[in-house]
């Protein structure tokens, strides 16, 4: 068998070498090559170079190519970050690097990995030096303070004794950076700070002025050991390893740095192969990228096709009348005629996998591709943190408040203008999310992602927050997505290509033109948002067996997102094809068309939500209640609060809802009960403080925020509330942990600041239970009221019909479900649609009047809520 061979490279500021190693013969290259390099050229002549060097010593049964590169770099994707100030490489800044290689000849596609030098140094010095590698800490002195660290002989990143950021070079020392104490440049200015004289390099210290030189190495050695004793203990440090350039001058500030480090008990050595090490560590890279899948559901897909169901519909979509494309090549073929592109898109894409496929693309019609990283322009991951601090709440699980900035707080406006393509043949593309805050110009395309998928990429840990290593619901909810919808809503006008990006293997698209077409149809006519659904604690199984469609292996289901606007979307339909765009893309449109006369409250708020709580064969809900209207303003940043109502849709006869207190309510007693139950696992005795009402199907339950309350085991709820759908605060959860087998989160202080207490005993029935009052009647039906509490800015009817029957919208956007009945024909706006039972539908305000008739033998029970005309 031929042997597979490894390629290292070593990238510096003046020259680039290469080396090709037999697998595992670090100490034996086979070739090798030297070529000058200008840092400062365009980028084409340093890739042109780079794969020249590279070129050369190319052999067969090469399988991959490893490089050393200067940072700041992002060396898994393979982006330069040096920005122009730092003074070498500044036209590379933004550039795919590992693409720009690949698709030279002399590399001809084979992979490319990067690390820093230090790492690589790392990699070949264990080797070539034989280190036990057990805790060894390994520096390379040079332009810069490298340093790497190999726990047990693999690279090992922030840790005990290792920072924060993986490295030595950022950490205080003096009144500035160990960068800026370690490195050639300080040298050589303490040597003109000395003598008046300039002088070029180290050696010329060390060899032509060796009588001044030798304070200076030594205060340069003194220092160094100050700096590390402290992290050489804090590592356990059984290994010191010096190399680079001034490691030659080792005799000259060695002395200084041994007296620093005397009584620790480590192996000191210096490596004047410094290179060789370099690129045998680089020809041992491996690829370390993860294999784990891109999403973590069980739930599936958007399916590219639509396909006909009757009843329920999982994906549901609504007929366009434009055209719709699938794949990337079919995109490629769209910007083919193009020079530059912008391709910007939510948080949450897969920007890699988008990004390959459509290059693959691209070269199959012959196009040359360059691609910048927005990414590079992002401020360093420290600075977003501090940025968004405010609002995470510090170590609060849950909660936070909204973060009221845009997304280009988290950009260095300095780097974005350096975000500049070179001229050269072919599609220059600036990508990532916040590509368009780099350019103002170019062919813009937008992709989105759906909400629930970004959630199953979180858990799958394929994504992170922006400029973030990691991903959180919390940060998304009250830092990312906030500026990201500001963003998608600025650029909603010049979009000129609209995607959806939510399946790894394709897409589907269409024009910026037909899709705000599409946005103007949907806003005078019916439709329905893509539900999606999620297990939970208390979960049952009445979804599972009424809703066709579901995954019956799910665990349970807790929750149905129906109409919960900012996390759902709505399903694009177009010669067949579909594609998800989020609903609120129709409140940035026309928020008067939808909202009517509500937009002057809410804006691009959409006011009311609609879901399901299933608990049928599953659990009671928690003890909970939601935020009074000025305590989410002030602690979550919300515009109004969680007001909700319960309408049950169907439940078992021994169904209940609890709510309201008993009269005798002691509030010191309520909250020290709860206080064991959490604190020392004491059951509650739920019903001596809560009253339980017997579930009535199609019954309205009043829960006004402040008030306590719980759906029972048995019940399915459409819960018909206010849109903000985080803020419940968990007073008692029946002592049992989530689904993932840790504690829920309870919220004592929060809920005792918002609780009222006056809602007890005769009270609750009377005030928190609707009574429904006959509005009007016809021959084939009637319409009931039940009215809500004066705290809800929403109110809701019920239409019994069996015949037709006409509703005007009066102005208001109307949210509408059939809770009895197998289904209606809905028409408005010149269109006819079905909705089946259990289905939320939308009629926009500016339908005027929409004209139901009944599909089935059974009468139709048509819930409909909207805002009441005096909360406007």
């Amino acid at each position: 068998m031929q042997a597979q061979r490894r390629i290292g490279v070593d990238v510096g500021g003046s020259h680039v070498s290469a080396g090709i190693f037999n697998d595992g013969a670090p100490d034996a290259p086979l070739r090798m090559a030297h070529r000058q390099l200008d840092s400062h050229a365009p980028a084409e002549a340093v890739i042109g170079t780079i794969a020249a060097c590279i070129g050369e010593v190319m052999m067969e049964g090469t399988v991959a190519i490893g490089i050393a590169f200067p940072g700041p770099f992002d060396y898994k994707k393979g982006v330069c970050a040096i920005p122009a100030s730092v003074g070498k490489f500044g036209q590379l800044f933004g550039l795919h690097v590992q693409q720009a290689l690949q698709d030279r000849p002399e590399i001809a596609g084979l992979p490319v990995l990067f690390a820093n030098d230090a790492h690589c140094f790392a990699l070949g010095a264990q080797q070539r030096m034989q280190l036990q590698g057990e805790k060894t800490v390994l520096l390379t002195l040079g332009t810069g303070f490298g340093s790497a660290f190999l726990v047990n002989g693999e690279l090992a990143g922030p840790g005990p004794g290792i920072p924060a950021s993986g490295a030595f070079f950022d950490q205080p020392f003096g009144d500035a950076l160990a960068d800026d104490y370690f490195s050639t440049r300080w040298l050589l200015r303490a040597f003109a700070n000395a003598t008046g004289q300039t002088i070029t390099s180290v050696r010329e210290m060390a060899t032509a002025h060796i009588e001044t030189a030798l304070p200076i190495f030594e205060t340069f050695g003194d220092n160094l050991g100050a700096f590390l004793r402290p992290r050489l203990e804090a590592f356990a440090c059984k290994e010191l390893v010096i190399g680079g350039n001034i490691a030659r001058a080792a005799a000259l500030f060695g002395p200084a740095l041994l007296r620093r480090l005397n009584g620790l008990d480590i192996h000191l050595a210096y490596c004047l192969e410094t290179e060789p090490c370099i690129l045998a560590g680089a020809a041992a890279l491996k690829d370390a990228s993860s294999k784990l899948p891109a999403r973590l559901s069980s739930q599936p897909l958007l399916p590219v096709k639509a396909k006909p169901t009757e009843g329920y519909d999982i994906f549901p979509s609504c007929k366009t009348g434009h055209a719709i494309a699938e794949g990337f090549d079919a995109l490629a073929a769209k910007i083919a005629g193009e020079t530059r592109v912008v391709i910007d898109g939510f948080g949450g894409m897969l920007w890699e996998t988008f990004r390959a496929q459509l290059h693959t693309a691209l070269q199959r019609r012959g196009i040359p591709a360059h691609w910048y990283d927005v990414d590079a322009c992002l401020y360093d991951t420290s600075v977003i943190d501090e940025i968004v601090a405010a609002s995470l709440g510090g170590d609060d699980p849950v909660f936070g408040k909204k973060y009221t900035g845009a997304l280009g707080d988290f950009f260095d406006p300095s780097k974005l203008a350096m975000l500049r393509p070179a001229s050269t043949p072919g599609i220059h593309i600036i990508y990532g999310t916040g590509a368009a805050l780099a350019s103002p110009d170019g062919l813009l395309i937008y992709a989105d992602v759906p909400k629930n998928e970004i959630q199953y990429r979180m858990r799958a840990g394929s994504i992170t927050n922006i400029g973030s290593e990691t991903a959180t619901y919390k940060r998304c909810y009250f830092a990312d997505w906030p500026v990201l919808n500001l963003h998608k809503a600025s650029l909603l006008p010049r979009i000129a290509i609209m995607a959806d990006a939510q399946r790894e293997a394709t897409l589907t698209f269409m024009t910026g033109d037909d899709f705000r077409a599409s946005l103007d149809q949907l806003l005078r006519t019916p439709f329905r948002a893509r539900p999606w659904f999620e297990a939970g604690v208390w979960g049952g199984n009445w979804m599972k067996k009424h809703l066709a469609g579901l995954n019956p292996d799910e665990v349970n289901y807790a929750w149905s997102f129906e109409l919960i606007t900012p996390e759902n979307g709505i399903v694009l339909e177009g010669e067949g094809l579909l594609m998800e765009v989020s609903f609120d893309f129709l409140l940035y449109r026309n928020n008067r068309q939808l909202l009517g006369k509500a937009a002057g409250r809410f804006g691009t708020e959409f006011p009311i939500r609609f879901d399901f709580l299933d608990t049928y064969d599953g659990g009671n809900l928690s003890i909970q209640c939601h935020p009074r209207t000025k305590y989410i303003r002030e602690h979550f940043g919300e515009n109004f609060t969680q007001d909700e109502t319960y309408y049950i849709l169907d439940c078992e006869p021994d169904a209940a809802v609890y709510l309201g207190f008993q009269e005798n309510i002691d509030p010191r007693e309520f909250r020290s009960a709860l206080n064991d139950a959490q604190e020392k696992s004491i059951p509650l005795e739920v019903e001596r403080y809560v009253q339980r009402f017997t579930a009535e199907k199609h019954g309205l339950y009043l829960i006004p925020n402040g008030t306590v309350h719980a759906s029972g085991k048995n019940n399915l709820v459409l819960e018909i509330s206010s849109t903000p759908y985080i803020f419940t605060f968990k007073m008692y959860d029946w002592l049992r942990p989530g689904l993932n087998g840790q504690p829920r989160p309870i919220h004592l202080d929060h809920a005792f600041a918002n609780l009222y207490f006056d809602r007890k005993g005769d009270q609750v029935p009377k005030h928190l239970i609707s009574q429904p009052q006959i509005a009007q009647r016809w021959d084939t039906g009637r319409k009931i009221h039940l009215p809500t509490h004066p705290e809800h800015f929403y109110t809701v009817d019920r239409y019994e019909f069996t015949g037709t029957v006409e509703i005007p919208t009066n102005g208001q956007c109307h949210i509408c479900m059939l809770v009895s009945g197998s289904a209606i024909s809905v028409a408005a706006g010149g269109s006819e649609q079905k909705f089946h039972f259990a289905e939320t539908f939308v009629v926009p305000a500016e339908a005027n009047a929409y004209i139901c008739r009944n599909e089935g033998e059974s009468p139709a029970f048509l819930v409909v809520a909207y805002v009441k005309d005096d909360h406007c």
